[in-house]
């Protein structure tokens, strides 16, 4: 199986949606370093921050604003990152995302010169809470945003076999890192910890695969340079963690104790087993990309303090 792990270090012309975001930023960063061809669709570009890349002012809602620009560029590889409006994952906001993604992938193959799709999968499409997930495990949808992501694998599943393109579906767990949502969950943390108190958590216990953002832009940046059969590929840190170690881990880099997570435990008694408590098994991704996980959650939790100090 030694050939999947071809690499092709040559340039590559991309096409990037989602680049403006959390984690398009931290992939533009590598991209750049391999010195591919960048066209990035975002409604807000990054012109000053990343001036080599080429950027299109569009709304993915209106293939009108982008289609004139693809096929000039004509890309030999798509990453698809945008997903509007999280953490609204209601039915309408779920169609408007499977639809203008439909939109964009049709343009997309229809210019003939794509061999290559990447694609943000999620976690939540497995609809399971407990243990080990495999690669292998197609799931199911729990909600009207997991439904229109199966929907979207499907149908490209299918034109993608037929055209003999490569697609990765690169599901990914808990990530985290600078840029965040301020409402997510570290962010969250780090905020109430310089009011010297912590979130309200009803369930401490509860576990979740955390992968750092850079290492996560690092997979995907594995998946444009290797060869591989189209499947499903999970980015995580192959282990769960639960939420009150993030507490703890914070408070002891911010405050130097652990007082505050102390009293929070004493509050919340260790359940027989906790609600929540899944994480990835990556074995596809190590075989045919390539990809581990190289930042520890110590290191990972520093760099997104660092980063909200700097901002």
């Amino acid at each position: 199986m030694q050939h999947f792990l071809t690499i092709d270090r040559t340039s590559v012309r991309i096409l990037l949606t989602g680049a403006s975001g959390f984690l398009g930023r931290a992939l533009l960063h590598q991209l750049l370093k391999e010195n591919h061809q960048i066209l990035a669709i975002a409604r807000n570009p990054l012109l000053v921050e990343y001036p080599s890349v080429y950027w299109k002012t569009a709304d993915l809602n209106q293939p009108s604003t982008y289609q004139e620009q693809l096929s000039e560029f004509s890309p030999e590889a798509l990453i698809h990152l945008a997903w509007q409006d999280i953490p609204n994952f209601s039915l309408s906001t779920s169609l408007l995302n499977l639809q203008h993604s439909l939109s964009l992938f049709r343009t997309v193959l229809e210019l003939g010169n794509c061999q290559k799709i990447l694609v943000a999968g999620s976690c939540w499409e497995l609809n399971k809470q407990q243990g080990e997930c495999l690669e292998s495990e197609a799931g199911s949808p729990r909600d009207h945003f997991t439904w229109a992501k199966h929907s979207l694998h499907s149908w490209l599943d299918m034109e993608t076999s037929q055209r003999g393109i490569s697609l990765g579906w690169l599901r990914i767990f808990y990530v985290y890192g600078p840029r965040q949502r301020c409402a997510s969950l570290l962010p969250t943390i780090f905020k109430k910890l310089l009011e010297r108190s912590l979130p309200q958590l009803k369930t401490p216990h509860n576990a979740n695969d955390f992968v750092f953002v850079e290492d996560v832009g690092k997979a995907f940046v594995q998946a444009i340079e290797h060869k591989f059969q189209s499947g499903v590929f999970h980015l995580g840190s192959g282990h769960s963690t639960p939420v009150w170690q993030l507490c703890q881990a914070a408070e002891e880099l911010i405050w130097g104790t652990t007082v505050l997570t102390e009293e929070l435990m004493e509050k919340h008694p260790k359940p027989t087993q906790a609600e929540v408590d899944f994480w990835a098994n990556c074995e596809r991704s190590q075989q045919f990309l390539g990809w581990s996980p190289l930042t520890s959650l110590e290191t990972g939790i520093q760099k997104t303090w660092e980063w909200m100090q700097a901002a």
